[in-house]
């Protein structure tokens, strides 16, 4: 047998890349996202040489337009390579995503300020114009009350777009219904992600996004009455189609719980939608928290249903209060179709009723949809925001400079962010995991004043819980670096700024994982078939003065110096700034050294070996 050596000098991440796990895992399918420079024809190629002789996988779909990556059925040893490659992100557990499902005095609620119901539906436009996309279980397209206005656009299952549930076009319905809906002039598109049972794969859903992003006519809106457990893969291809200029309404869900845990509930610049019952009451089903962004009526909803060209049906659900946002989303857009996602979020927010809610729940914005003249008193909230009062448990402290985090998930931005930060700045942020696993902190933004030593303006990331434990990163300037991790459970993050120039700042997210499946960096021996070799503070330059010796050691009969010493036989010397080839050792062992002088400094290099 013999070991391979591909040695990368390339953009590289710090770790293997995390497995992200699902609530509603479905076993043996997975969503690989590639970072932005990996190329996906290359990944594939690799993928299958890997793994020819094994059939162990089917790739379902490529993605492209909102993000870079595919989804496959991929076996134990396919997800263990993919790990090892430097420009995979994540790889995601695929899952089982559902319809949030548990007229309309709905409409007549969100065109008046307060009770009680006054029998009138008038609102400040009709959406014409505008195309929405019911991401759902297709639609009954023929449907009366829609006046030849509604099409299938696509479906991600491979059959024909008509909705055999009954759920989608009860929400396509409430978005554009002539009789039914809250925009009474859009065109509505049933893109089918959902089964006849009202179940689909958060794959289908991502495949859905790609569609959109990449076919759908503008101005847009998306309508998402569906959702599961946290899914990074999901929100990702959500957050794409909002950057793409379609703004997005979620259901936030039906589980009496925090809408932060599911997905595409938590995703941020998506409108997240509560539901509320005919007395303003928030709905004993509805999920809350500081992930909702507003509410809207959700209890026995009368809409467009299938078996018929005139069939209704009354049903309750965030699934219901969703398409109340979307309609009145269309609206907005098709009196102005200049408006951005983030510009059409605001004005409903500012729009809204604010304080007509019972139990509204912890965190969650007391504010419910309103889509009249004038304004119900609302105002946007930011539950990112520290000095946000119904975000109690937030852990940043005011300014978002600094704070203690102990939960996988949590994450934490500069101060102001988005917006610049200040002079003269100095943040502490505090990480602590639980014993045993280590700490990964990946940037979504980063702009922080550039200097060839981050001498300005600074990130700077240490190992335990202050600025005297062992300096892992030192981060400045406009490009997102890769994933730091620590080889302990704590880590200490400074952010310190000058007097004079400012930036945008970061947003970072904080992962917990397990140490064994981080690479190690200045030497040491390993003994599994596959891994990975990095140089000192990778991929953020060595230091001068360094020394470090990597021993990979195979089985009897396993077969890269060519050997298990400093005076075994040279197979290669390498410097500069090409990728070197594959080499390959004639025994069982590898020893490989890094050494370095006392001036010049680079990037560095990452290597992955296969043991065979």
């Amino acid at each position: 047998m013999k070991a391979f050596l591909l040695c990368a000098f390339l953009a590289a991440a710090n770790a293997l890349a995390p497995i992200h796990t699902s609530k509603y895992a479905v076993p043996g399918r997975y969503i690989v996202k590639l970072k932005e420079h990996g190329d996906l024809k290359t990944t594939l190629n690799i993928l299958h040489s890997n793994t020819l002789f094994e059939g162990g996988v089917e790739v379902l779909k490529k993605f492209q337009k909102v993000f870079n990556g595919f989804s496959a059925k991929l076996s134990p040893r396919a997800v263990s390579m993919l790990q090892k490659l430097d420009f995979v992100e994540y790889i995601e557990e695929d899952a089982i995503v559902k319809a949030a499902s548990i007229a309309s005095w709905g409409l007549d609620r969100i065109d008046q300020v307060a009770l009680p119901l006054d029998d009138v539906y008038q609102p400040i436009g009709d959406g014409s114009g505008v195309h929405a996309y019911v991401i759902d279980t297709g639609i009954n397209a023929n449907h009366n009350d829609f006046s030849g206005r509604a099409s299938i656009a696509y479906d991600a299952l491979g059959g024909s777009g008509i909705d055999c549930n009954g759920h989608g076009t009860h929400c396509a319905g409430t978005v554009a219904g002539d009789a039914y809906g809250v925009a009474k002039g859009a065109l509505v598109y049933g893109v089918r992600v959902l089964n006849c049972f009202g179940s689909g794969y958060t794959s289908g859903i991502v495949d859905a996004c790609e569609w959109v992003a990449s076919n759908g006519n503008r101005p847009a809106i998306g309508s998402f009455s569906l959702g599961g457990g946290a899914s990074s893969s999901l929100d990702a291809a959500v957050e794409a189609l909002i950057n793409d200029g379609i703004t997005v309404s979620v259901a936030a869900g039906n589980d009496d719980d925090d809408a932060c845990d599911y997905s595409p509930a938590r995703t941020g610049p998506a409108i997240t939608v509560g539901a509320t019952d005919v007395y303003d009451d928030r709905a004993y089903f509805s999920n809350y928290g500081t992930c909702v962004d507003i509410f809207a009526p959700g209890v026995s909803i009368t809409s467009t249903w299938i078996g018929g060209t005139d069939a209704t049906n009354t049903i309750s659900g965030t699934s219901m209060a969703c398409p109340h946002v979307t309609g009145a989303a269309a609206i907005l857009l098709g009196n102005d179709s200049s408006l951005s996602p983030a510009d059409i979020k605001s004005t409903l927010l500012s729009k809204s009723i604010s304080g007509a809610i019972s139990d509204v729940g912890t965190g969650s914005p007391n504010l419910l949809l309103y889509i009249a003249e004038g304004s119900g008193g609302g105002s946007p909230t930011d539950p990112s925001d520290p000095t946000d009062p119904s975000d109690p448990t937030d852990p940043i402290v005011p300014g978002g400079c600094g704070g203690y985090f102990n939960v996988s998930g949590d994450s934490f931005t500069s101060p102001n962010f988005p917006s610049d930060y200040d002079n003269n700045e100095e943040c502490s942020y505090v990480i602590e995991a639980p014993a045993g696993q280590a700490v990964l902190l990946s940037f979504s933004s980063f702009d922080v004043e550039s200097h060839s030593t981050c001498s300005y303006d600074a990130v700077k990331v240490y190992e335990g819980t202050s600025s005297t434990g062992t300096l892992v990163a030192n981060l400045c300037g406009s490009t997102i670096p890769d994933a730091v991790y620590t080889s302990g459970n704590q880590a200490f993050v400074s952010f310190t700024t000058d007097s004079s120039v400012t930036a945008g700042g970061f947003r970072a997210t904080v992962t917990f994982v397990d140490p064994s499946n981080l690479p190690k960096s200045c030497g040491d021996t390993w003994t599994d078939d596959t891994g990975v070799l990095t140089s000192p503070n990778w991929p953020n330059g060595y230091d001068n003065n360094v020394e470090c010796e990597y021993f990979v050691q195979g089985s009897s009969g396993q077969t890269i110096r060519d050997g298990a010493s400093p005076s075994s036989t040279l197979l290669a010397k390498l410097c500069g700034s090409t990728l070197p080839g594959t080499y390959t050792s004639s025994g069982s062992n590898l020893y490989v050294k890094f050494y370095t002088d006392s001036s010049v400094t680079y990037g560095g290099f990452s290597a992955s070996y296969t043991l065979q």
